[in-house]
């Protein structure tokens, strides 16, 4: 594995870490929620990004991390976005 996915892959994995918030909405049930988190999910992955990823280049490597990292943060404001939509509240 390159040095490049081993540092992409600890991002995710303390990304992952942090603490994640807790989706709750009146009346919901727990599949109701998950069902609507994986909606959510998907939709933030499918998402078009606002600004164009820069082409990957092994000789570019913070490049890669830093458009990695944008996408993330995008799809992590589409999820919240989606579910806010949807009526959750969350709370850490």
């Amino acid at each position: 594995m390159k040095p490049a996915l081993y540092v992409v892959a600890a991002t995710a994995l303390l990304a992952a870490c942090e603490s994640t918030p807790v989706w709750q909405k009146d009346g919901a049930d727990e599949a109701t929620r998950k069902g609507d988190a994986a909606t959510c999910h998907a939709k933030a992955r499918l998402a078009p990004a606002t600004r164009p990823t820069p082409p990957r280049s092994i000789y570019a490597s913070s490049m890669v991390l830093d458009a990695d990292n944008e996408r993330l943060r995008f799809e992590q404001e589409e999820f919240r976005n989606c579910m806010d939509e949807k009526g959750y509240n969350s709370r850490r």
